[in-house]
Formats: structure tokens, sequence, C-alpha cells
């Protein structure tokens, strides 16, 4: 598909800042939006460049070319001007959300362990931010040697100032994983890792000048950051930001956005569309107007038709066409995007064999693999390709995966240097997720580190978990349940988020938890011919889950063995 913009060969993102700057210096390509449609803030493509030159002689000044740079910024403008300038300026950006007051003692521990890893040699941020920050100073290792810049107090540019550019070599940043299987770990990530992505993005969502954006993502995750603002500047193109609490708050909000400004490109993890299906009253549908979206991207975690579909039957009445879902895949070790399918089609679903066997279930396709980039499924165990329709590993190639892990060689060898029993002709990242090709379509099953072996069967949480979920909708949330075993007796325990009654605790009659454990209970043994050794019931948010939404399963079994889950009800093998 040929775009009304093709870009001419970019040697980095500094370049494509540049380009967009001075080809579209009136184009109002960031607004900041609360509420769904109360615009706060704004930057052109010409502002945005000024802003971004003036910070990045700072950094040139304070010898910080080469060296990390950590962001703390909260949802907003001036995070993307902090990024576009440590990128203008080759300083390696190492995006983090900052910690929030009230729940210092899980977030701080998070934002301390990268800062151990990514070493950076100053920290940027807005006014606020940084004074919070400097308050938590004691426990930042050097933190007096570092340079503090509030970006926000950095006057712009004038036109001629400029520094010297990176190039596709440069390292780019650092993206952290959302750690959905263990510790977060830093991604290192090139200019041309970035422009190779962006190109294919551009390619597949058929982005044109036309085009408008609605993003409510984390700009510090891969999926924000890369598909939410820079494809926007790559493409040049307007998009309109919103703070992830916004929409968590109301989803009604990200609708409401789509709605006013015309969004053509929207989208995010699965659970998101879940949401707004529950949560929007159908009062409101006929004062949406979806007609204009036109790629709903959905990615981040596995991709179920009953979830798509219900959305699409539910805001077809507010102009919603199932054919503008764009079901893809991708991971932050591939910059973003690995696989998805062609703009205007409606999604591939495909009845396939059950993880147990034991009856048929819909599944959604991928796509296939981007431009310049190979996608291979391979026996994990013994490295070699298995057939057409069989379940194995994904491994991937290409222009867009990244160098490998920062400051972690023997991480970086077991995942970005893979070769297939035999052949050591290629190098391939191997994802650690399961998934099958079939009639050229991927489609994704689960990860390895958690899948369920049970009697020598395997089984994948979250087949387990929508069974669950599924027995007593309107009690359990759903996308907020985790499945895993606790012993090498494979005992099966099933951690499930109960709804809170309108204007009520969140609390539970022994009665009324009893049933809902033997609801779930059966469910699973109908289904998936297991015994359950518990099911726990607790409050909603208990769960943890990655800032993209995907259950952090590892970590709820661990809270699970050390008794911390805040627990309304519960039954267990033998009591």
């Amino acid at each position: 598909m040929k775009t009304d913009r093709q870009p001419p060969r970019f040697k980095s993102l500094a370049e494509v800042i540049e380009h967009c700057g001075r080809e579209q210096p009136d184009l109002e390509i960031y607004r900041f939006v609360e509420d769904g449609d109360r615009v706060v803030a704004s930057l052109t493509s010409g502002q945005l460049l000024r802003r971004v030159q003036g910070i990045a002689r700072q950094l040139v000044e304070a010898k910080l070319v080469g060296e990390r740079a950590l962001l703390l910024y909260p949802p907003g403008l001036e995070f993307l001007v902090g990024f576009a300038a440590c990128v203008y300026a080759g300083v390696v950006a190492v995006p983090v959300y900052p910690p929030d007051p009230g729940r210092l003692e899980k977030a701080l521990p998070l934002l301390l362990g990268i800062i151990r890893n990514a070493s950076p040699r100053a920290i940027l941020g807005d006014s606020m931010t940084l004074e919070l920050a400097r308050m938590l100073t004691s426990e930042i290792e050097g933190a007096d040697d570092k340079v503090w810049l509030a970006t926000d107090t950095v006057p712009e540019a004038s036109d001629a100032e400029r520094v010297s550019l990176p190039t596709e070599e440069t390292l780019a940043f650092l993206q952290y994983t959302s750690g959905s299987t263990g510790a977060p770990k830093g991604v290192a990530l090139s200019h041309g890792n970035l422009l190779h992505n962006l190109s294919v993005i551009q390619e597949r969502f058929e982005h044109t000048r036309q085009s408008q954006g609605v993003i409510w993502l984390p700009s510090y995750h891969d999926m924000g950051l890369i598909g939410g603002i820079l494809q926007p500047l790559y493409a040049g193109f307007p998009v309109v930001l919103m703070s992830p609490f916004d929409f968590l708050k109301k989803p009604l909000h990200w609708l409401r956005a789509i709605t006013r400004f015309k969004a053509t490109t929207s989208g995010g993890p699965a659970f998101s569309f879940d949401l707004c299906t529950r949560s929007v009253p159908d009062s409101e549908l006929d004062t949406l107007d979806l007609s204009s979206w036109s790629v709903a991207f959905v990615g981040s975690d596995m991709v179920r038709w009953e979830g798509l579909n219900a959305f699409a039957k539910k805001f077809a009445r507010s102009g919603f066409r199932l054919e503008a879902f764009y079901p893809c895949y991708g991971l932050a070790e591939s910059t973003l995007f690995v696989s998805g399918g062609t703009k205007s089609a409606p999604p591939v679903v495909r009845s396939l064999p059950a993880s147990d066997g034991r009856e048929q279930q819909f599944m959604v396709g991928c796509g296939k693999a981007g431009a310049d980039s190979e996608i291979l499924i391979v026996d994990a165990d013994t490295r070699a390709s298995v057939a057409e329709g069989q379940v194995g590993e994904i491994w991937t190639r290409g222009p867009s995966v990244a160098r490998g892990y920062w400051e972690n060689p023997e991480q970086t060898e077991e995942s970005f240097g893979a070769q297939l029993a035999g052949d050591g002709s290629q190098r391939y990242l191997r994802t650690g997720d399961l998934g099958l090709i079939q009639d050229g379509e991927l489609f994704i099953t689960g990860r390895i580190k958690e899948v369920i072996k049970i009697r020598g069967k395997n089984h994948f949480p979250r087949d387990l978990e929508v069974t669950a979920e599924d027995s007593d909708p309107q009690t359990i949330r759903r996308g907020c349940s985790a499945a895993f075993v606790t012993n090498d007796d494979a005992d099966l325990i099933v951690v499930i988020e109960v709804r809170k009654p309108d204007g009520g605790e969140a609390t539970l009659p022994v009665e009324r938890a009893a049933a809902i454990c033997e609801t779930v209970r059966a469910a699973i043994t109908t289904k998936h011919g297991l015994s359950a050794a518990g099911v726990v019931l607790v409050p909603p948010g208990t769960v943890p889950k990655t800032s993209s939404g995907k259950v952090r399963r590892v970590a709820c079994k661990d809270m699970y063995l050390s008794g911390e889950l805040p627990v309304l009800g519960a039954w267990r093998r033998g009591g």
C-alpha cells in the first residue's frame, strides 16, 4: 500500500523530528485532553522542534551524549518533549513512570531496580515530579552527582541552533519490559530498530497525513510510546493523547475522544475493549460516533473472539465496524510490532483444538510478519521447526529485533542468539511466547513460563481463567484472574477478583463466597477435566498486572504463597 507520504531514508529519529518540524511546522501534532474532549495542552511540530533543540543543547553541554537519562514524567506532553530531546541529542532515554506517593511500597523497589541496572547520569522530568524525586534521593546511589533537569523550565531554541545528530546505529533508549513473567529487563533499542518498526506500522496501518490518532496508553510503555507518540510523528499526522487514569476511571472518555476528534486509529490491550463493553451504558451509545475508526488495534495479551464480537455488536449502534479490528502481536524485544493483518479485513478466526484437547475453541489470528522479517514456530526443547498447525515457541528475526538486554550478556545470548538445531546460519529472538501458524496466520496461545502441566498435559492459564470468569460473569471481573500451580504435585489454584457491589463494601457473605467457588470449580472440571485445589476470591485491583494490562501470574502466585492476598473468600481442597 502506497501512502501519500514517502519519507526520505532517515538515519535517526532526530531527522524525523527535524523533518516534521520543518515540513509541517504549523501542524498541531500533539494534543492532551481530559474527560475525553477538553484540550488542556498542545504542541505544533515546529514548537516541538524548537523545544527539543533547546533541551538538547543543555544535554550536550552537560556532556551527556551517549549516557543514560532517566525520564520521570506524569502523563502529559512534557514527557514526549523530554524523550524527543534525548534521542535528538544522542542521549539514551530511560522512560519510567514516576513513583506514586500512595503506592511507594510497591512502586519504589521497581524504580530503584531500574536505576541500578541503567545507571543513569541524568534525571529529567517536570519541576513538580523532580521535586518529589529529590525527596527519595537518599534511596538513589550517587544522586548528588547526577544531572537533574526540569525540562519545563528550558526555553525554546532559535531556529539556527542545532546539535550533531545521531545515526541508525546509535542507541536510542532502554525499553524496560513489562515484567509479566519476571523482573523487568532493559531492552536496548537503536534508532535503526525504531525507524524500521515505525515504517512497518505505517505500511500495515496504512497511515497517511489524513490519519488521526487517539491514544490513552501509558507513554512509558512500548505500545503507547512507539505506536501512540512516535508513529504519528513519523507518518506526519496528529494524535490526541489522554491519561491512562482518565480511561480507567471512565472508559467512556476514550470513546468520546474518538467521537469528537474523528479518530481513524486507536486501540489497546484486549481488556480495554472488554471494559468498554461492560461499563459504557446503552444510554450513551447514541451519543457516540465511531464510524471514523478504521484501525482498532488490539494486542498486548491474548485476543479472544468473544470479546471482539461482544464489543462490535454493542457499538455497531454507534457506527463501529467489526472490520476495524486489527489484532496484532508484538513485544519490546522486537521494538513493538511483530505481526499483523490487512487493514479493513475482518479478524481471522479459526476453530482450533483447545489446549486440553477436550473441545474446540475460537482463536483470533495476529496476521503475518512485517517487512524484511521472519516468524518461526519452534520446539523449545529440540530447537527444531514444528509442522504447520502445531504449537511451539515463537521465534522471530529482522531489523526491528533489538540489540539485547542492557548489561545482561547471558540473558541476551539466551534470548537473542537462538539458532535452529543443525543450522547456525541465522540468529533468532526467542520470544518466550507460544503459538502456531495456520494458513500463514499467527495465533498466540500463551507463554512458556506460565504453561500449567498436570498429569502430563499442558494447559494454558488464560483458558482456565476464561472458564472461571464465564461461570459467573455478573460477579467475576473479566481479565482479572490468575491460574497457576503451586508445587510439584501441580495443585491448581485460581485467584479471582469479584465485583464490588454498587455503593457497598467489597465483602462477601460466606454462603455467597462458597457458591461462587463451587461454580468455578464445577466449570473447570466440566470444561477441562481438572480438579482445582483452591479457588481464592479477592477484591478489585488485587491481581497484579503490568502497565500494559497483562496479568502477572508469577507475582500473583508469590503473593498467594506468602499470604499477601487480601482474601474475601476461599475454598481449598480438604477444607
